[in-house]
């Protein structure tokens, strides 16, 4: 294994007593969950993540309360609406799930077979469709349900793909680029700024397929502009929307649609860009559209993640939904 990223001891100094706490206790329960997944043949890791993601729901009770009062306000119901709690549990249990899946077929190859039985991608047709362009494509996809099977899958069927990814801490350096390569897939690091951007340019220049998610803030205020998301004005990242412009690459947002039997998810046709618009207003247009696709299937998403969890909300009315037209919406 590779040496672990270490933090420098002023910087350490610097983090509340109660965050460092909270990481040490999460880097314990991950090496704990790495050590039981590896025992763990794949096709039994989403029962073992269901029934840790409903565990998380019931002793976290704090933060789950304040979650549930948030989103009862998105879908304009009562807070202690039963059917918000339950939406909110199916979250905690599909997320967790996700997570466990995607660090078993990281860690180690897993049989193809296996890993495309558990997912099922509508519009596929609409990326080979853009990649004939020439111009490489960018999906667009939220932290809802097992996106590294989805580009498994779409490297498995001759697809060249491109996955951009951030790191946590906890994950052992390097996990992402290796894991991914066992499959076909190319790993980009997104937490390196230019070169970062540089990279993902790079990919869409040689026609590949894009793969990214910005439906979280950023970490940092500076690194990203203020949007309203989900009720919540947040620093979020632009990254996807300049991209597309200077790559001149068509941006097909991939919509989660359900998670059991198998992940199921659908790639929509390319978002249109307004004539004379800024890369602000082609930003606000993007998080507009995965706003609506969480909230078609809210129990999907990763509400408790802390990039969103942790902002206030701005409003409490409820995000009304846009009709849904024949194009997958």
């Amino acid at each position: 294994m590779e040496k672990q990223q270490t933090v420098p001891a002023d910087r350490a100094a610097r983090v509340p007593l109660a965050l460092r706490a909270e990481r040490a206790i999460a880097r314990a329960m991950f090496v704990a969950c790495l050590a039981t997944v590896r025992r763990i043949r794949f096709r039994n890791i989403r029962r073992l993540g269901s029934v840790l993601g409903a565990l998380q729901f019931h002793v976290a009770f704090l933060e789950r309360r304040r979650i549930a009062s948030d989103l009862a306000s998105l879908l304009g119901q009562p807070a202690n609406d039963p059917r918000v709690r339950h939406l909110l549990l199916e979250a905690y249990r599909h997320s967790d799930a996700a997570v466990l899946e995607i660090l078993k077929l990281l860690d180690a190859r897993q049989d193809l077979a296996t890993l495309l039985g558990d997912v099922e991608i509508g519009g596929v047709d609409r990326v080979t469709a853009a990649l004939a362009e020439g111009r490489g494509a960018i999906l667009l996809a939220t932290h809802a349900g097992n996106g590294a099977l989805l580009a498994v899958k779409l490297a498995a069927a001759g697809l060249p793909i491109s996955v951009a990814y951030r790191e946590s801490r906890m994950f052992e350096r390097g996990l992402f680029e290796r894991g991914f390569a066992q499959y076909g897939v190319e790993a980009i690091r997104a937490t390196e700024g230019l070169q970062s951007y540089g990279h993902m340019l790079q990919a869409l220049r040689r026609n590949r397929v894009l793969y990214v998610m910005a439906d979280q803030g950023t970490k940092k205020a500076r690194d990203g502009k203020v949007f309203r998301f989900l009720g919540k004005d947040m620093p979020m990242p632009g990254g996807p929307a300049q991209l597309a412009r200077h790559a001149r690459a068509p941006i097909l947002p991939v919509a989660t649609e359900g998670a059991t039997p198998r992940w199921r998810f659908r790639v929509l046709p390319p978002v249109l860009r307004a004539e004379g618009s800024t890369v602000q207003e082609d930003a606000a247009v993007l998080f507009r559209i995965m706003e609506q696709q969480i909230l078609r299937h809210p129990d999907c998403w990763s509400w408790h993640h802390r990039r969103w969890r942790r902002f206030a909300l701005a409003t409490h009315e409820p995000v009304p939904l846009d009709p849904v037209s024949d194009s997958g919406g």
